[in-house]
């Protein structure tokens, strides 16, 4: 309070005390700005407040003429400036004059004088003369010269410090029997008792030199080696010492001024450390980990290698959870068996920090490992695949061979052959062990994958099964009849039929509430499936529909007019038209309002169908050769297959090639990769050709650690 009214002196037209005095107080006196006011400040903090008023112009860009300008309106009360430590002081100086040095001062440092002189090399190291200096902490007492002023602590401060910094102990001050490479806790470079030395600095420990030891017995350790002390050094060291705090401040300042580069960066390594500490450490639990929840996972890693207690930190079971749960990451990875007897010196492991580290592991199979021999299905003779279902360790492919079959991507072997049908089959859904098939025969048949049995065979459509989809036990078929059909899995019942388009039905999309389907009458159209109503023709497109995805709210189609058009499902207005491809869209995927188009011009396109922007265009000299048959993606990475008999990886978010995962040697000649269904670590391929140059098969490729892990043993244990 007593503050601010001595910093309101001079609106009320009384004198303005430059020892209180704010930045803002100051920049409203003649000829000085902001920057001055601030240097102002800063130098009072430097000096441990002005003697007088002189004292204003040895502040860089202060000079004598703006102090006469405003010697009416300013006054010097010494001893009212907030009180600073000496060691924070010289801290301070040090880190001041540290970021001023640009160049070597050509002075050397100057031997002390003796006691019955005083410097006279300077202006500021006059002293004029006067009564003993008052100490700071007691205004009504004369300081001592020998001893410096006390600031008592109340009891229970230290011991509670000491507390605090115990656990930062256990890396002791010997650090050389940490293995290379490791980073210490910069904490545990100072010995126990520094920090209540430091933050008593006066207190038990009267000199920076008692900090420095580890023990009041022992002598400080020197760190200059390899030079003999200069024969008057003691004397000048008893000289500083009979100084009195100010004065041996001052005296430090001008030494500095003295000082070359190299001589600064050795005080400061000496001094800095000190002062440091581990914020982390001195935090309660909760709050340390509610910080280390703002590092990424690659900082996180890094911060459990500084000391022992980052490490138990960095181990937070829910820290690492709500990582994964950022990177989509939704079960924990145990990895391995648990021991049957755990030594005290077992490492626990974090299931969720496993989990994540295993992903980052996938990842980099992905992109960058070593693409082993992929295991090969053959089957289907050398008849077409059509299509493809992959979901846990079962693939599903149907043929136009009339038969669908069932493989393990474990062993590779042939699980079951499903036959029934009397012509080709061009579409197939699958959940869990029920697969649904549509074929040239106008029906559908639904199977156990686990038995080979054929549950229902759905008898309605009048023309070829072209396209379905299946949600909960609900399926939807369209046909080239012009009409969709919604059936009940479990029975087998027809439940709706949509009529309405007038060419053969040849996409279609069914999230539960709402049908949406494409034909080649150049319609997509929205149903009601319960009132078999339909709620929107959606016209624009100028050719055949061959592709649609639908989120719940975004419908997208993609035609043979090279178009492709992003809907609103409520309203049936178009909201953008995205252009750039040349050709037919024959496959699309959509995911968290990005899409990912292929198109028979050989190229691929990342939308953002928000903006109708396009993001990336997956192209140049690593290119497809030829059409894009079929495409899948996640967060990080876009799979896509052709005609030219390759299937490739790209970088989702720079659009950049990363590799070839399957290069045919029939590329080029007929060999052709017609379909790809990706999981987290496994890629299906089903590859052909139409003039036999390439045998009709599937092929797996594994990018899981575990499953490499295991082979390799399996190896070392044959060899």
């Amino acid at each position: 309070m007593i503050r601010r009214l001595r910093g309101c002196e001079m609106a009320n037209g009384k004198r303005l005390d430059i020892n209180v005095a704010t930045v803002e107080d100051l920049e409203r006196l003649k000829g000085v700005g902001r920057a001055k006011a601030e240097a102002i400040i800063e130098a009072r903090e430097v000096q441990g407040g002005f003697d007088n008023l002189e004292a204003l112009t040895r502040v860089p860009g202060v000079g004598t003429s703006i102090l006469e300008l405003n010697r009416g309106t300013l006054i010097c009360h010494s001893g009212t400036s907030p009180r600073r430590s000496p060691h924070r002081i010289f801290s301070r100086t040090l880190e001041l004059r540290g970021r001023e040095l640009t160049r070597p001062s050509t002075s050397r440092a100057i031997s002390p004088p003796a006691e019955t002189e005083r410097p006279e090399t300077s202006s500021a190291m006059r002293t004029p003369e006067r009564t003993p200096p008052v100490s700071k902490t007691a205004p009504h007492k004369t300081e001592s010269r020998h001893k410096p002023s006390r600031i008592p602590v109340p009891k229970g401060v230290s011991s509670c410090i000491k507390n605090l910094m115990k656990r930062k102990s256990e890396c002791g001050p010997d650090l050389r029997g940490l293995s290379p490479g490791k980073k210490p806790c910069r904490v545990a470079e100072i010995p126990s008792c520094s920090y209540p030395s430091l933050l008593n600095i006066h207190g038990s420990a009267h000199t920076f030199g008692e900090v420095r030891a580890p023990s009041s017995t022992q002598v400080p350790r020197r760190r200059i080696t390899g030079v003999e002390p200069p024969p008057n050094l003691q004397d000048w060291l008893q000289t500083f010492q009979s100084w009195s705090g100010p004065e041996r401040l001052l005296a430090l300042d001008e030494l500095i001024d003295r000082c070359e580069p190299t001589q600064i960066k050795h005080v400061m390594a000496v001094i800095e450390p000190q002062f440091q500490r581990d914020f982390i450490s001195l935090l309660p639990k909760e709050l340390a980990l509610y910080v280390l929840s703002f590092l990424d996972p690659k900082d996180l890693l890094q911060a459990a290698q500084t000391c022992k207690y980052w490490q138990t930190l960095a181990e937070d079971t829910l820290l690492w959870r709500e990582k994964c749960r950022e990177a989509g990451i939704d079960k924990p990875h145990y990895g391995g068996k648990t021991p049957r007897r755990r030594s005290p010196s077992t490492v626990v492991r974090n299931p969720w920090k496993g989990a994540y580290l295993r992903q980052q592991q996938i990842d980099f199979n992905w992109r960058a490992g070593e693409v082993r021999t992929p295991k090969v299905l053959k089957g289907h003779d050398d008849h077409v695949i059509t299509c493809l279902q992959f979901e846990g360790h079962r693939v599903v492919s149907g043929s136009d061979d009339n038969t669908l079959k069932v493989w393990s991507v474990l062993n590779g072997k042939c699980l079951k052959t499903l036959v029934g049908h009397t012509g080709g089959v061009w579409c197939s859904q699958m959940k869990y062990n029920i697969v649904i098939s549509g074929s040239t025969d106008r029906t559908l048949k639904v199977w156990n994958a686990d038995t080979g049995q054929c549950i229902h065979t759905l008898y309605g459509h009048t023309s070829t099964v072209r396209c379905m989809h299946l949600h909960e036990n609900q399926v939807v078929s369209g046909s080239r009849d012009a009409t969709l059909r919604i059936w009940d899995v479990e029975s087998g019942a027809c439940q709706h039929v949509l009529m309405g388009h007038v060419a053969a039905v040849r996409c279609v999309q069914y999230d539960g509430r709402r049908v949406v389907s494409g034909a080649y009458d150049y319609m997509v159209k929205v149903w009601n499936p319960e009132t078999e109503e339909c709620l929107h023709t959606l016209q624009g497109h100028t050719n055949r529909v061959y592709s649609l995805q639908f989120d719940g709210t975004h419908i997208v189609s993609g035609s043979l007019d090279t178009s492709i058009r992003v809907w609103d499902v409520d309203s049936g207005n178009c909201l953008h038209t995205l252009i750039g491809h040349q050709s037919l869209t024959s496959g699309m995927e959509l995911r968290d309002n990005i899409l990912v188009s292929g198109n028979a011009d050989s190229t691929v396109k990342i939308w953002d169908i928000t903006t109708g922007q396009c993001l990336q265009t997956l192209q140049g000299p690593n290119k497809h050769q030829s059409a894009v048959t079929c495409l899948q993606f996640n967060k990080k990475f876009v799979i896509t297959s052709s005609d030219d008999g390759t299937v490739k990886i790209w970088d989702l978010k720079t659009g950049e090639f990363v590799r070839n995962l399957v290069t045919l040697d029939s590329g080029g000649s007929g060999g052709v990769v017609w379909r790809v269904r990706c999981s987290n670590t496994k890629l299906v391929c089903a590859v052909g050709s139409r003039n036999g140059t390439e045998e009709t098969k599937l092929l797996v490729l594994d990018f899981d650690v575990q499953e490499q892990d295991r082979e390799k043993r399996e190896k070392e244990r044959v060899m």
